[in-house]
């Protein structure tokens, strides 16, 4: 089991690995949605009022320059209907503007589309520069990750054939006729009114 927050001890081997972060450059690249959180803000914000649930995604994003992890969060804040118009759109779920649109988020992951990224420049903790991808635009015309389901299978009675019906032939039929019983004998009706079949 492959546990990324697995502690390793102060005795034991590690895997040798490269940073996974790559800064791409500005510009429009395709992505896949390879994650998918619901989290509640709590930070330093004057825009984003603490408690305000949101959607953290994580991003494959690849392009020529290789592939880099892009992580976004859409606040589900009727001020960011727009953001969550575009990201749905942007992953083939297909909102219609002016509409009301429940989203499908069992689905999110594994969608596909295409982002615009800039690089945005920051100040790190320690005072340097820093640099990161962000999303800026989510484009339309994604595919969402079709969600397979099994068909359920009905127990049915096997067909049983009708020894009593002239073969079918392969005639044009004029009008509609009545289809046939298949029995010989015509049915009587029982003591107390009651027929067989009937309703």
């Amino acid at each position: 089991m492959n546990n990324e927050n697995e502690v390793i001890g102060w005795g034991e081997s590690f895997q040798a690995e490269e940073s996974s972060f790559k800064l791409l450059p500005a510009g429009e690249y395709n992505f896949t949605v390879t994650g998918f959180e619901r989290k509640i803000y709590d930070g330093n914000s004057n825009k984003i009022q603490n408690g305000t649930p949101y959607a953290e995604v994580t991003l494959k994003v690849s392009g020529a320059e290789g592939e880099s992890e892009v992580s976004d969060r859409i606040f589900m804040l009727k001020k960011w209907q727009w953001k969550l118009t575009q990201f749905f759109a942007g992953i083939g779920q297909s909102p219609i503007i002016g509409q009301p649109f429940q989203p499908n988020w069992s689905n999110v992951v594994g969608s596909q589309g295409r982002v615009k990224l800039i690089v945005n420049k920051y100040t790190k903790r320690d005072g340097s520069e820093g640099e990161s991808n962000q999303v800026d635009e989510y484009l339309p015309g994604g595919q969402t990750q079709p969600v397979y389901t099994q068909q359920p299978t009905y127990n049915q009675a096997p067909q049983q054939p009708n020894f009593n019906q002239p073969p079918m032939q392969n005639q044009p039929q004029q009008g509609f006729t009545q289809p046939q019983q298949g029995f010989n004998q015509p049915q009587q009706p029982q003591a107390g009114g009651f027929q067989p079949g009937a309703f």
